[in-house]
């Protein structure tokens, strides 16, 4: 054998290498610092002889075409993973471990990105976190994944997370807000034009962008707009006119579809109308307390004159009235964010 050629590719190659290089040809895989195959980090070793330095090379060369192979096989099944490179860290400590397509799982960390295909899925899971299905054509970051926080990116596609996790433990990332857990099960989808959409099955969901928050209970839903946020939320069985009246108004501050919202709120859509008292100024929010006013039992001291200059205290009084939660609980979140 040899052995020259196989250290610098100098001299003449025994026929059977040139062979299996010739074969192997098309499988050639070349790495990028963007574009990298799930893989450990080794330490740099020094001073080591010639005997060993040629095994290394031997075995290198086997694990590129280990990972030539796992490329060929995860674009023939739709599901690309993707990871920088770098010194393993304390925040990069595996917390999920991800299924595709039936395969074996694996540990996935910060900085690495799930992408799925036109027919391929994906499933993340973690003990002490979740579980997180992601549908065909999603892609899907790792950002963080400390012990106090998981914190993804969904960049397109649809997701759908139950989380056991303390509250405000999990986050998700899309191009026009941001989602924070407190304690749920939800489906969160993201448009190729950055608008996305939130259904919350059970607990509580925050989406924030900037100061608009919006917090969706079970049963409810709100869409999310590039370069506006979070729109207004409302449940999933309001009457068909309601939703799409609300939705005008979000979109482009339409006062006459503001008033259908108002004559077509039910006594449980005081969770739309409480968003709208933030959302409004002047008149409007003067028609939205009134309504909200006729539909929920407000004490006292929720006063017209305290809600039109946006007292929170009065505001927040208003909210418990609702009869969904006390605001001391879900505000702690607010602290991290």
């Amino acid at each position: 054998m040899n052995e020259k050629y196989l250290w610098d590719r100098t001299g003449q190659p025994d026929p059977e290498i040139a062979d299996l290089e010739e074969l192997l040809r098309p499988l050639r895989y070349e790495a990028s610092p963007e574009n990298l195959p799930l893989a450990s980090v080794g330490k740099p070793v020094s001073r080591i002889s010639h005997r060993w330095l040629f095994a290394w090379k031997i075995y290198s060369w086997q694990i590129g075409l280990a990972a030539a192979a796992v490329v060929v096989c995860g674009i023939g099944l739709g599901i690309v993973f993707s990871a920088r490179r770098g010194a393993m860290q304390e925040s990069d400590m595996p917390a999920w471990k991800v299924y595709a397509n039936g395969s074996k799982p694996r540990s996935v960390r910060s900085g690495q990105t799930i992408e799925t295909g036109e027919y391929s899925n994906a499933r993340l899971e973690s003990d002490f976190i979740g579980e997180v299905r992601v549908e065909p054509k999603s892609r899907l970051r790792i950002l963080e994944t400390r012990k106090e926080e998981q914190r993804l990116a969904l960049q397109r596609g649809t997701i759908h997370a139950f989380i056991w996790a303390p509250p405000r433990q999990f986050v998700v990332e899309t191009p026009s807000a941001t989602t924070i857990d407190l304690g749920c099960r939800y489906t969160l989808h993201v448009g190729a034009d950055g608008r996305g959409s939130l259904d919350v099955e059970m607990g509580w969901v925050a989406f924030q962008w900037g100061k608009l928050e919006s917090f969706i209970p079970e049963g409810a839903t709100c869409k999310t707009r590039a370069g506006k946020g979070p729109g207004t939320p409302y449940f999933l069985d309001a009457e068909p006119e309601f939703a799409v009246a609300l939705d005008r108004f979000d979109e482009n501050g339409d006062v006459r579809a503001l008033d259908v919202v108002i004559r077509g709120a039910r006594q449980r859509d005081g969770l739309t109308l409480w968003h709208l008292l933030s959302r409004t100024e002047g008149e409007e929010r003067g028609k939205v307390f009134a309504r909200f006013s006729e539909l929920v039992r407000i004490p006292p001291e929720v006063t017209l004159e305290k809600v039109l200059r946006g007292d929170p205290e009065a505001l927040d009084a208003a909210w418990n009235a609702l009869e969904l939660g006390n605001t001391d609980w879900w505000r702690e979140w607010k602290r991290k964010w």
